[in-house]
């Protein structure tokens, strides 16, 4: 199964609305790089059984996302910022140093 680790960044986001028993299959799968055989073990569960929390779970994080859209602001607004950093004076080293620090910020 390919992992699409855009699902691990929504999971950052939006986690929170999902279960606990999904987010944490979620969490082992893309954070911890578990197998399905080690997250069922891990769970009690089957294969099959965590294949499908992973697959119900990033079909309600891609909603959430669709929805709110949290990511793409996040994405946004990063790149502005690096726009502005494009064009500051090189005198500016505190202000870069800042918006560095909040475009990074912002990425986790």
């Amino acid at each position: 199964m390919a992992k699409d680790l855009n699902v691990s960044r929504l999971c950052d986001i939006y986690g929170m609305l999902l279960t606990e028993h999904r987010r944490e299959i979620v969490r082992e799968f893309y954070d911890y790089d578990l197998s399905l055989a080690e997250i069922a073990e891990n769970f009690g569960i089957t294969r099959q059984a965590v294949l499908c929390n992973i697959k119900q779970a990033e079909s309600k994080l891609c909603e959430y996302e669709k929805a709110l859209g949290i990511a793409e602001k996040t994405d946004r607004l990063a790149g502005e910022l690096r726009a502005v950093l494009d064009v500051l004076p090189n005198g500016a080293a505190d202000v870069r140093a800042r918006l560095l620090t909040i475009i990074d910020d912002l990425q986790r």
